[in-house]
């Protein structure tokens, strides 16, 4: 039998209701039709990336800075090699 992929829609909605419904883990992972042992791993990474948030991680802007950052770098390292390359050969 295939594996059912899980919707994150899913997977958030157990996460928020289990810790509030009377029915426990068991009952919200059956509304969802979610194994129980799925909402372990799911309970988890709330739990990582709520930390991570409160934590001050990098924020979306600050992480879109550094990729824009990163890529002109690489850019600039592009087109430096054949530069050295060609320095290289003809004072070899």
């Amino acid at each position: 039998m295939a594996k059912k992929r899980r919707t994150i829609q899913d997977k958030a909605g157990m996460v928020m209701e289990s810790p509030t419904i009377s029915a426990g883990t068991a009952g919200t992972c059956r509304k969802y039709g979610l194994p129980p042992d799925t909402s372990y791993p799911c309970h988890e990474k709330s739990l990582e990336g709520g930390r991570a948030a409160l934590a001050g991680g990098p924020s979306a802007r600050a992480t879109k800075a550094l990729q824009k950052e990163n890529a002109t770098l690489k850019t600039l390292v592009g087109e430096i090699t054949p530069a050295d390359d060609a320095f290289k050969k003809r004072w070899r």
